[in-house]
């Protein structure tokens, strides 16, 4: 019996094979706001890129223009670096200041600006070394994923660079810190799951076993610095606080 073919211009459903689409990593998007900076304004692109990255990860990421470089995305992690710099001077400018409230209190002024410095410094440029951490760990971990595509580190930098559009939050005192750490943390699972196609499960353990690695090491400098090698070093303490009596004893 001859096995009779269909016409090509008749479709049957139950003929049809599903056609899997090609997954392109490398494929250009719409631009994000902090690449298109020359018309929002520098400041503007970047608080539209912190915004959108606070509410829309998946779209931002998927919108990078120039994945190829990461001369866009370096920029865009300098002022996040700086966003965590000016939050670890505000925070210990407020510490230093609830120290210092009773009225027999007076404060180490030198101390206090250089130490206020040197945590603009270490936070700043902390910032920016362990996000090159975190890429490279998390770049190995997605390598070993089943079925994933090979991604390009240039690719892995800048679409983690976006998930720190949250740092913004750091800007609120105290409780601003720990809500952007997480909600980045979100955004960086958003980046595998989304942007690089990873199975959910695979995106978030990616993402935790990198994010609690950079973690480790912050917490390591913070527990040396804060147990005073760093700081007998130096010679300062971390709030240079001299308590004064109220009232001077009279001399007998």
């Amino acid at each position: 019996m001859s096995r009779v073919r269909p016409p090509d211009n008749i479709e049957i459903a139950a003929l049809r094979r599903k056609q899997k689409t090609v997954f392109d990593p490398m494929a250009p998007g719409a631009g994000t706001p902090w690449e298109d900076r020359g018309t929002h304004g520098t400041i503007g692109a970047f608080f539209k890129t912190c915004l959108m990255s606070l509410t829309s990860p998946g779209k931002l990421m998927n919108s990078i223009r120039r994945p190829e470089t990461i001369n866009d995305a370096r920029g865009f992690l300098i002022g996040v670096s700086a966003i965590w710099g000016i939050t670890a001077v505000v925070h210990y400018a407020f510490f230093v200041w609830r120290a210092s409230l009773p009225d027999n209190a007076t404060v180490d002024h030198p101390a206090m600006e250089i130490l206020g410095v040197t945590s603009l410094v270490l936070a700043g440029g902390g910032c920016f070394f362990l996000f090159k951490i975190y890429t490279m760990i998390y770049g190995r971990l997605v390598a070993q994923e089943k079925d994933s595509v090979l991604l390009p580190e240039v690719l892995i930098y800048n679409v983690n660079v976006y998930a720190l559009g949250p740092s913004l939050l750091a800007l609120i005192p105290l409780a601003g810190p720990p809500i952007a750490l997480i909600w980045i943390f979100a955004d960086l699972v958003a980046a595998g799951a989304k942007r690089f196609r990873l199975r959910m499960a695979g995106a978030i353990i990616d993402a935790l076993i990198s994010f609690l690695a950079v973690l480790a090491i912050v917490g390591l400098v913070y527990l040396v610095g804060e147990v005073g090698i760093l700081q007998h070093l130096v010679g300062y303490n971390a709030v240079d606080v001299v308590t004064q009596p109220i009232f001077t004893p009279k001399a007998s």
